[in-house]
């Protein structure tokens, strides 16, 4: 008899700690999404703040997304040139003499959004400072270089193929790259960092 017990007694535990992790699961997605969210509303209305302001907070954003842009156009231009291309970097823009094509690295090329919400994400989740002052600085560079990535292989695209490819590319294929990245950094900090996933049964 004893036996027989046992055998309907562990399906039922079993049940148990699959709905409890399915709970948690769940949780955790919807934590996930709504602290986006947040954080992305926050980011739009500061940007619209600073780029609608004629303040001194107006001048100061510009001077930054300038020195931004200054920096990827250097950088990008000498990357391409080191794998044969002929570029020269003007202000925040990268031009081809040859094909007379010139793409400015402007604010929306800058990663600044990516960025604050993966900032914003991991400071809004449970977990040791101490990890997040390792974890947040490599998740910067980390999109800082598939960023430059996309702006090199973008500015390539823009000289060297159709319009059309170079759009699909700009708007959609290393955007998705790019926030996927950063998907994947904060599901990992989640899982390892943040104590949320800790609740689990068994």
């Amino acid at each position: 008899m004893v036996k027989a017990m046992s055998i309907f007694i562990l399906p039922n535990h079993y049940c148990m700690q699959k709905s409890e992790t399915a709970k948690g699961d769940k949780r955790s997605a919807n934590l996930f999404v709504l602290n986006m969210i947040i954080i992305y509303l926050l980011w739009k209305a500061f940007a619209y703040f600073v780029k609608h302001n004629t303040g001194a907070a107006h001048e100061t954003w510009n001077k930054i997304i300038q020195f931004l842009g200054v920096i990827y156009a250097t950088v990008t231009s000498a990357v391409l040139n080191a794998f044969g291309e002929t570029t020269v970097q003007t202000g925040i823009g990268v031009l081809f003499p040859v094909e007379n094509k010139i793409v400015y690295v402007e604010d929306h090329c800058l990663a600044i959004p990516a960025t604050v919400i993966f900032i914003g994400s991991i400071l809004s989740f449970t977990g040791q400072w101490q990890n997040k002052l390792w974890f947040i600085p490599m998740g910067i560079v980390l999109i800082i270089l598939i960023n430059l990535t996309r702006l090199v292989l973008l500015c390539y695209t823009f000289a060297h193929f159709p319009k059309p490819f170079y759009d699909i590319n700009h708007s959609r294929v290393y955007v998705i790259i790019t926030y996927s990245l950063i998907f994947l950094l904060i599901v990992w900090w989640m899982k390892r960092f943040s104590g949320l996933q800790g609740n689990r049964v068994g």
